[in-house]
């Protein structure tokens, strides 16, 4: 994820919203999710009361507290813990990244040259035991993501892009003052992602603990202490109540919250429905009153048919791919990696899977952008790639020197191409109806692809233990920085190995930029020799699927990992209800 700040929120994702029934509202016109797609910030709102409480439903455990490790980066976790963690910016309804006001009064660049930022953090934002939020607190996120070990000596960082560019994080004004100086002649274009699309911890508890933060090891134990040990302190509107592992998590408010906005429910509660078909009864039994599950077309139809329950379906920022291992020697070939992705039909992929969801959802044409983006360009569609072409994809082959005898493909030396595996993260439905799709399209080229599920899809992937695999990204806003984390030779995300010097510069080059406009162009660039090299193909844009009881107001869809959850203090029962 991640110049000025108006310059870089005129670049953000405007994204338009479906809009679905179920019960009808009462005629209030905020009331409901009718208006989403002219009001995505306010839809759904009216006035609410004091007290109450609300379920929302997880579709993932919580098992890991740290946003700032690999193990913690999840949307589930994001989520439950959007109640307790201050973050610099967030991204609204719109997909529009906004300051976070609650927590800072500012945040700017001062200088070019070394790039500096000053964040001021308001003078009453503290944590939940009275101690102040300040400098120490950004300096110990630093540190966790930075992945140099000499600020931490055992971190594992989701991502270090941003954080890895940092030299110096001064505190000045008790603390309240933060100078980020960037290392000489480095610039960030995304530097709004840093203390935003993760958030800050308490650095005073660590230090309470034993932990000397200004120690790698120190650090290192902080961040395996934070991530183990529930929270029992907070930054945000909420704390924890109480947790109960797989099952629910608890949260009531936080005595000492310091924003604008005082939350109304008394308790909301996080429910983990790890069964799909366990979402619409516990729905209807009003054991949860909201989620935002992964959509199927059940999943819809048992919303739209629970009396009191409106829903949505928008858009998300997270999109669908399949990758290739190309250490595999067989996938070592760009050709036959090109022939493959050319056989497999993406519109058939889509009506078997989210398809029946988003009636209007088409191929996506881009490995940086989804539609709506400024910078979206669709650069894979006419290169015949996703088009289940299985004449052309033979073509490509038999000109390259392979045969497709008796039904399976040989190389240039007459070697049969081996089995295939095709890996999916078990009891994803979707993606086992893709799994099928992809198998079909293939075998009309010789290649034998065998779906095979995975109970630990980030193992699998970081492991590289596949030759194929259904993933998906989640990209923002901010969309300068992640493409190098995610196709740069031997970055975090690029499981399947691939590599391109030209590639790489052109990321590189887009990640330093400070002109978000230009970046958008370097990074199409990039794209266009990702798509040529056939490493990743990207299959579509993931629609969201938002739903609540309508006795409660302002509950919408967010196209951002936190979800619904971004604006949680301001979730309440409505007047009359």
């Amino acid at each position: 994820m991640r110049a000025s700040i108006v310059v870089l929120a005129a670049a953000g994702l405007m994204l338009g919203a479906c809009t679905g029934g179920g019960a009808k509202p009462s005629p209030t016109a905020t009331i409901g999710f009718n208006d989403c797609e002219k009001n995505p910030t306010t839809c759904n709102g009216g006035e609410i009361k004091l007290g109450g409480a609300y379920t929302y439903g997880l579709d993932q455990p919580v098992t890991n507290w740290n946003v700032n490790t690999r193990a913690g980066a999840t949307p589930a976790t994001k989520q439950a813990l959007s109640g307790l963690l201050p973050r610099v910016f967030q991204v609204d309804p719109q997909g529009r990244l906004q300051p976070n006001s609650d927590l800072v009064i500012s945040a700017d660049i001062t200088n070019q040259t070394p790039e500096t930022i000053v964040y001021k953090i308001r003078p009453d934002a503290v944590w939940s035991d009275g101690i102040p939020i300040t400098a120490d607190d950004f300096i110990l996120t630093w540190k966790q993501n930075s992945g140099n070990p000499a600020h931490c000596s055992a971190c594992t960082p989701a991502a270090t892009t941003g954080y890895d560019v940092i030299k110096s994080i001064v505190g000045s004004d008790g603390g309240k003052t933060v100078t980020m100086t960037l290392i000489d002649g480095k610039t960030f274009g995304d530097w709004k992602g840093d203390f935003s699309s993760d958030g800050l911890y308490p650095s005073h508890l660590a230090t309470k603990q034993g932990f000397d933060v200004a120690k790698p090891e120190g650090v290192a134990g902080a961040a395996d202490w934070f991530a183990k040990t529930v929270p029992t302190w907070s930054g945000g509107p909420y704390q924890i109540e109480s947790f109960t592992k797989d099952q629910t998590l608890v949260l009531k408010k936080n005595d000492k919250w310091y924003g604008k906005t005082k939350p109304s429910l008394d308790r909301i509660t996080f429910k983990f429905v790890l069964d799909p078909a366990a979402i619409i009864p516990a729905l209807r039994a009003k054991e949860l009153t909201g989620m935002a599950p992964s959509p199927s077309q059940a999943l819809l139809t048992g919303a739209s048919g629970t009396p009191g329950v409106i829903y949505e379906v928008g858009e998300s920022y997270a999109w669908e791919q399949l990758t290739l291992n190309v250490k595999n020697k067989y996938l070592a070939d760009p050709v036959l990696r090109r022939a493959l992705f050319t056989a497999v039909n993406v519109k058939t992929v889509i009506d078997k899977t989210y398809g029946t969801v988003d009636k209007n959802l088409k191929p996506l044409g881009s490995h940086n952008f989804v539609p709506g983006d400024a910078g979206y360009k669709d650069v894979v569609t006419g290169t015949g790639q996703g088009s289940g072409d299985a004449d052309k994809a033979k073509k490509l082959l038999t000109d390259a020197g392979y045969k497709v005898e008796n039904g399976r493909l040989l190389t240039r030396t007459a070697e049969v191409v081996p089995a295939l595996r095709l890996r999916y993260d078990k009891g994803n439905a979707m993606r086992a109806a893709a799994a099928e799709q992809i198998a079909a399209g293939l075998k009309a080229i010789g290649l034998d692809a065998r779906p095979e599920t995975t109970d630990g899809l980030a193992q699998t992937l970081t492991s590289g233990d596949f030759d194929l695999v259904l993933a998906d990204w989640v990209s923002g806003p901010l969309y300068q920085s992640a493409p190098e984390q995610r196709w740069g030779t031997g970055a975090p995300g690029n499981y399947g190995g691939y590599t391109n010097p030209e590639l790489d510069r052109l990321v590189h080059a887009a990640a330093s930029d400070v002109d978000p406009r230009h970046a958008a162009d370097v990074l199409n660039q990039a794209d266009e020799l990702l798509t040529k090299d056939a490493y990743v193909l990207p299959l579509m844009q993931r629609p969201t699927l938002t739903f609540t009881y309508q006795e409660y107001a302002n509950i919408r869809d967010n196209p951002s990992v936190w979800g619904p959850t971004y604006n949680i203090q301001e979730w309440g029962q409505r007047e009359g209800s």
